[in-house]
């Protein structure tokens, strides 16, 4: 198995707009114009490239940048945007937002989709916020993988399984699960 570092490139040509809030039937500024820089992995990368510094921006904002990213996601339909929109929830877990969890509804729309980006997306949310409807998603997410293994351009499954291992670290998530480990 090959090994690459994971580097981001960082892109300084957007404008970065004053605003986070979005109106119920516009999308965000900032959240568009960062979907509009993302590209998604390859066969030469296995790694996004996007805008950094809109990327921090964007979380920066914490609890407020929650619901623009969410109105995107709800509309979204391609895997870029997905996984872009996927990416800017994990920043903002990362910022410190305490609210994310509850965004599950909206994220659940894509636990059992194929694609691998989105699926490491997921697991990182799940990982950071042990959501515990996720659990069940993530083993399922993990055994079709595992069935249908894949290194290019990288292995969903290291994500997906460090996930797994954090919810049966978390004493209270494994108490939830022990009835489920045991059948």
């Amino acid at each position: 198995m090959s090994i690459y570092p994971v580097a981001f490139r960082q892109f300084n040509t957007y404008k970065i707009p004053n605003i986070v809030s979005s109106q119920s039937n516009e999308p965000c500024e900032m959240v568009s114009a960062f979907c509009k820089t993302f590209s998604l992995p390859n066969d030469n990368r296995n790694y996004s490239d996007f805008d950094e510094n809109l990327a921090q921006k964007i979380a920066s904002y914490k609890e407020k940048s929650v619901k623009p990213v969410i109105d995107m996601l709800q509309n979204a339909s391609d895997e870029k945007n997905i996984t872009a929109g996927l990416f800017l929830l994990n920043r903002i877990i990362d910022a410190g937002a305490k609210n994310v969890a509850e965004t599950y509804p909206v994220i659940s729309k894509f636990n059992y989709n194929e694609s691998h980006n989105v699926q490491v997306m997921l697991a990182g949310i799940y990982r950071k916020t042990q959501v515990p409807d996720g659990f069940g998603p993530l083993m399922t997410m993990f055994l079709k993988n595992a069935q249908n293994p894949t290194q290019k351009p990288f292995d969903p499954n290291e994500e997906i399984g460090g996930a797994i291992l954090e919810y049966l670290r978390n004493k209270s998530a494994f108490n939830i699960y022990s009835d489920f480990i045991n059948k």
